[in-house]
């Protein structure tokens, strides 16, 4: 029994299969909002054509206009409604915050899947468009976040602000002072970057008073955290597993 599993973030849409056990088969395409309904369409025909009878098809969205393309090209190709998140179904997941609808679906399906599969209060570390710190405490509720831009966002604002200074790669350099100008911003990205985040997951769990696990996830996860802390877990796809979970528990919600 396969499940589609779609996730619409600013920077990429990550589709996957999902068999109950694992994800047996995974795309991402950019994010880009003009795309039609028959561009999306001509994707899964190439992609994933006839080779799956999924039982339902799974939305987590941040970007409302994107996510009603897609609705559309689903319905008229896989003859199907898909089920979006917040939506279709709600994400059950307790939060201590000011205003919980402004919670992204992203973040608190993250939250939700930390919680059920590793039990203990943890910090989410998401190398998204933004890169986020979400909190979950040791009693299972989320507790807030930090939000500070992008690992590639400041990049590119770099590059768009200054002329003169080139598009790079994000690598890892091996010295701290550059000798060229590329490798002076590689360097200042890079270490920034790193000292960005060791700095605020301290001050994350001094403020909450005890020891927090760490998990991280988003595309450039592997380049940063063996500089980050000793035990850190990688896992590229907590929103994946975590829409899946929202959408099981609200099934058994419905089906008693």
């Amino acid at each position: 029994m396969e499940y589609l599993i779609i996730d619409i973030g600013n920077t990429n849409i990550v589709f996957s299969v999902y068999n109950e056990k694992e994800i047996i088969q995974k795309w991402r395409i950019s994010t880009l909002i003009k795309r039609t309904m028959d561009e999306y369409i001509l994707w899964f025909n190439s992609t994933i054509s006839n080779q799956w009878n999924f039982k339902d098809i799974i939305i987590g969205s941040v970007v409302p206009d994107i996510t009603e393309e897609l609705k559309l090209a689903i319905i008229k190709f896989l003859k199907k409604k898909p089920l979006v998140a917040s939506e279709d179904f709600l994400i059950k997941f307790p939060v201590d915050v000011e205003n919980p609808s402004e919670v992204g679906t992203d973040r608190l399906v993250n939250a939700l899947c930390a919680w059920n599969v590793y039990k203990k209060p943890s910090i989410i570390l998401d190398f998204g468009t933004a890169t986020t710190f979400d909190v979950v405490g040791k009693s299972g509720v989320y507790l807030g976040g930090v939000i500070a831009p992008g690992v590639n966002l400041s990049m590119s604002a770099l590059h768009a602000a200054a002329a003169r200074l080139p598009r790079i790669a994000i690598t890892k350099p091996k010295n701290i002072i550059g000798k060229n100008t590329v490798s002076a911003m590689s360097s200042g990205i890079y270490w920034g970057y790193v000292g960005l985040i060791k700095c605020l997951l301290k001050k994350i769990e001094d403020e909450i008073g005890y020891k927090m696990l760490i998990i991280a996830t988003g595309g450039l996860a592997n380049l940063f955290v063996s500089e980050i802390a000793k035990a850190v877990i990688i896992n590229n796809n907590l929103t994946i597993y975590g829409l899946y979970i929202a959408y099981k528990e609200s099934r058994n919600k419905n089906e008693k």
